[in-house]
């Protein structure tokens, strides 16, 4: 039987042979040079600061100053921080997991220090070091790959947050002046660290989750035994169940330390974080996401820098204020002299917009605002996740003035009326959620990031020049009419925040100048949630 299958010309060949397979080329990763070279130059910075240090505490000639001392050590090591969350290198990134351990140490070790028969002499410095050794040991756990050393990083995590979350608790609540400043500092830091371990390990291990749980037991548990001390004990003595003299006010006692407010609030922020790690409602969840999406922007680490800088040389000024010779003596509440300044009003103007101008302008230009909308979420969970989002950020960006404040009472040695701070807290928040708003509302007009943040910088102006308004109508009533001149003042008083922060900062938190930026802040988000329904129909 004939074969129509033909040969093919090559097949004929006899010296035919399959080609020689070869071993593809040795791939090799992308050495992270300029890294490397940030790091050094980190290392290098830290390292001439040190040596500066070195030469005063020995009583040498230096030639750096306090200033540039801390300029080079900050800068140093955030540029020896930004190698060590990119360094893949195991040999490299251990030996940053070793420098975090040996700033973990030191700061340990440093506040038990004897100096002059005195323990806790050098407790700021100590706590300074065991914020950089959590930043350090973060970016180590974030890039290892061994299990054995990931675990034992992590174990350190909780073991050194329990010790002082326990330590500023307990410790504040035994003794009133322990708490300020050396409690609260040890129970927040202490709450970055169980934060720390708790994201670490995930909510989904058994672990995190218990762990999770317990910072919200911990803090209800605070929060109960702070407002009973703070209500009973007057409570029993009205009743007449406890004789003479009158138990002192825990909430706000005679020492200038508001110790019951502190640790209610202390409280209420383990609380707000056990909550915001573990629950699994709508609104926690999608207040969750936004939070970590505006951490996962570099213009969040800009603004908070910017603000921290400019904080500390607020600070500055402020000491050398009250140290000059020369002055007037300051007197309470000198934080107002603090914090009433144009320099941080301005920072407000213009970081406002930068914080709310990507908030809804960037789901839309990016197409997830329509994915967003068709998910079983509704328009009012989605403008209040990106609103709290915001207005945690803004609380937290505000921390260095407060930080700022607490290291004057370290290192002066001597009490202030903290008190104000607290109505100033309430007030910052208030007129702080308007501008939130305003700004959100803006940003669901359009998908351009900058046509949001010009409409909201004008609205943020707008705000601050009505403080001046009541200047200019001052000593004459508008268009000439008798009584007018008082009116409008009180009109522009009550819509003016600028007032509002001169007297929550002197102490005075009237509820009749609270109602503007509340009803204000409602009135906007009300209409960006009506702005993106009529998107969803339109």
């Amino acid at each position: 039987m004939s074969s129509n299958v033909t040969e093919r010309p090559d097949e004929k060949r006899g010296d035919w042979r399959p080609a020689r397979e070869a071993a593809p080329s040795v791939m090799r990763e992308d050495q992270p040079r300029l890294t490397r070279l940030v790091g050094l130059a980190g290392l290098f910075l830290v390292s001439l600061a040190l040596i500066g240090l070195l030469l005063k505490v020995s009583g040498g000639r230096t030639w750096i100053g306090p200033v540039w001392t801390t300029l080079l050590i900050v800068t140093g090591l955030t540029t020896m921080l930004f190698h060590a969350v990119c360094e893949k290198e195991h040999q490299v990134r251990r030996l940053y997991g070793m420098f975090g351990y040996l700033w973990l140490v030191a700061g340990l070790v440093l506040p038990l220090f004897p100096v002059e028969g005195k323990i806790g002499a050098f407790f700021g410095p100590g706590l300074l070091c065991q914020g950089v050794g959590l930043l350090f040991l973060l970016a180590f756990v974030r890039n290892e790959t061994e299990g054995s050393w990931r675990d034992a990083s992590v174990r350190v995590l909780l073991g050194v947050g329990a010790l002082l979350a326990l330590a500023g608790l307990i410790g504040g609540s035994v003794k009133a002046e322990f708490l300020i400043p050396q409690g609260v500092l040890l129970a927040i830091l202490g709450l970055a660290y169980l934060w720390a371990f708790v994201s670490v390990r995930g909510i989904g291990s058994d672990i995190g989750y218990r762990v999770g749980r317990a910072i919200g037991l911990v803090g209800a548990l605070v929060f109960l035994v702070a407002l009973g001390r703070s209500v009973f004990p007057q409570l029993f003595w009205s009743f007449g169940w406890v004789g003479p003299p009158r138990p002192e006010k825990y909430l706000t006692d005679s020492e200038k330390v508001p110790a019951g407010l502190l640790l209610m609030g202390l409280g209420a922020l383990y609380m707000y974080v056990s909550v915001l790690l573990t629950s699994d409602r709508r609104l926690i969840v999608m207040h969750r996401r936004e939070l970590a999406s505006l951490f996962y922007s570099p213009i969040v680490y800009f603004v908070l820098l910017g603000i921290t800088i400019g904080a500390y040389w607020f600070f500055l000024v402020f000491i050398s204020r009250i140290l000059d010779p020369q002055g007037q003596p300051a007197v309470e509440p000198i934080v107002s002299e603090y914090l009433i300044q144009w320099w941080p009003i301005i920072c407000l103007i213009f970081f406002v917009p930068v914080l709310t101008m990507r908030m809804l302008s960037e789901e839309k230009r990016t197409g997830t605002l329509e994915v967003l909308l068709t998910a079983p979420v509704s328009e009012a969970t989605t403008v209040l996740s990106k609103f709290f989002a915001s207005l945690a950020l803004f609380l937290l960006i505000w921390t260095p003035f407060g930080l700022f404040l607490a290291a004057l009472r370290y290192w002066g040695g001597q009490p202030f009326d903290y008190r104000p701070l607290l109505s100033f807290s309430v007030a910052l928040a208030l007129t702080g959620s308007m501008f939130l708003s305003m700004g959100l509302f803006f940003s669901s007009l359009t998908r351009n990031q900058i046509i949001s943040a010009v409409l909201t910088f004008a609205g943020m102006l707008t705000l601050t020049l009505i403080f001046f308004v009541k200047f200019m109508i001052q000593g004459r009533g508008p268009m000439g009419l008798p009584g007018a001149e008082s009116i409008w003042v009180g009109v522009i008083k009550h819509v003016s925040y600028i007032d509002l922060w001169i007297d929550s900062v002197q102490g005075r938190l009237i509820p009749k100048f609270l109602f503007f930026p509340i009803s204000a802040t409602i009135v906007w988000l009300f209409m960006t949630v009506k702005v993106l329904e009529a998107r969803r129909w339109s």
